[in-house]
């Protein structure tokens, strides 16, 4: 009786965390853009560059520090993280045109040591249902995050300017900051790795290689859409900051509904199917945001662009899965793939942003259909060439991660 108290716990604290941690995230993510561009007057292609600064210095944080200290090491610069956190938002408020580039190196390299520890420490706790229940809670806290944060951001943009944003989403950083002290870290292991064949993984057309090439036809657009899409809403439409923030709601809604629906039917055929339904409606959604005459087209644009939002990385998490590799491996496939989608989002905003000064930001976004009908195009010539749509799985074990 006690254990399971314990768990269940141990699962609101998870669920909190991650609820709070992402939520703030996600915000600074979409918010220190449009400062810097409305409040610090940044031309776009400075725009781009502080959002990959943003993406490099967190891909170092993980690849090159978490990923490298000891589970007492990390768990200590996890908190302080989390309490750095707190200590950022107000240098957002106060940030001019110089200082906003140290705030948001020091934003990524934070992130980068907090975000996945949080995963982590949803996997080790219990038995394997345990395990993966406390997973699937996971994901069901960034889903709801990402309506929720965005819902609130917008009600504040009635009132606020974007500075004062930051200072709003401070209770929420105290939240996590508080409950860091109980997030659980893995033992070390004890005996030595053995040696992953990367040579291996990359040669099965399947996995990891289809799986890259499927998550990049929408996550290069995705990550446009992050920095750019509420200026893009009120640059083309003239709206007011609310109602051009208020596009994430209508994608972030679609893209959980769609999650959810995914975790409660998992595809067990082939995944050809979706994946080519999701690719269709990328293109159809962003050249509806390209044609679209005013703002309630642009909404419903943004609504169709969530459902591919919803479905691609969990699909393009099946192929890694059913990829014919073994639980070392994955692990090893699973870094490869994160680390690659991290390489996009440092060079998509940089060159976004360079591109919407030199063409307009409107015709810059129906250019996006370029590398998404070109990653397609050799998604679908590596997956089919693969053999894995005749793959049959028994029981699978899904999580939606988040993208």
């Amino acid at each position: 009786m006690r254990a399971n108290q314990e768990i269940t716990y141990y699962a609101i604290t998870i669920f909190l965390i991650t609820f709070a941690t992402r939520a703030t995230n996600n915000m600074i993510g979409t918010t220190a853009p449009l400062l810097a561009r409305y409040d610090l007057l940044f031309p776009n292609y400075l725009v781009g560059f502080l959002a990959s600064l943003v993406t490099t210095v967190n891909l170092v944080s993980i690849l090159f520090i978490n990923a490298r200290l000891p589970g007492s090491t990390r768990r200590l610069l996890f908190i302080i993280s989390s309490a750095l956190i707190i200590t950022l938002l107000p240098m957002y408020f106060l940030a001019n045109s110089l200082s906003i580039w140290l705030v948001s190196i020091l934003t990524g390299f934070a992130y980068g040591l907090i975000m996945p520890n949080i995963m982590t420490s949803a996997s080790i706790v219990g038995d394997q249902l345990t395990a993966e229940r406390l997973l699937v809670l996971y994901t069901l806290a960034l889903s709801t995050s990402l309506v929720v944060g965005p819902l609130f951001e917008t009600y504040l943009l009635t009132r606020f300017g974007y500075r004062y944003v930051f200072l709003l989403f401070i209770p929420l950083a105290i939240l996590s900051f508080a409950l860091s002290f109980r997030v659980r870290f893995p033992p070390d292991p004890k005996r030595t790795r053995r040696s992953i064949d990367m040579g291996k993984i990359l040669r099965n057309r399947g996995g990891l290689v289809s799986a890259m090439l499927a998550n990049s036809t929408y996550s290069i657009p995705f990550i446009v859409f992050t920095a750019f899409i509420a200026i893009y809403a009120q640059s083309i439409y003239h709206v007011s900051r609310y109602l051009a923030y208020f596009s994430f709601v209508p994608f972030f809604l679609t893209s959980f509904l769609t999650r959810l629906y995914l975790t409660i039917r998992v595809p067990r055929g082939g995944l050809f199917t979706p994946m080519l339904i999701s690719i269709v409606l990328t293109i159809i959604g962003i050249t509806t945001l390209y044609l679209s005459p005013n703002y309630a087209v642009f909404i419903a644009s943004m609504t169709i662009l969530g459902i591919p939002h919803g479905s691609v990385y969990p699909l393009s998490t099946l192929m890694i899965s059913r990829g014919g590799t073994s639980i070392e491996e994955r692990n090893a496939a699973n870094s490869y793939f994160s680390a690659f989608q991290g390489i996009l989002g440092i060079v998509v905003p940089a060159l976004f942003g360079v591109s919407a000064d030199l063409i307009g930001i409107r015709l810059s976004v129906v250019l996006l259909l370029i590398p998404v009908i070109a990653m397609a195009t050799v998604f679908i010539k590596f997956y089919l060439s693969s053999g894995l749509e005749q793959f049959r799985p028994g029981i699978l074990s899904f999580h939606s991660g988040d993208s």
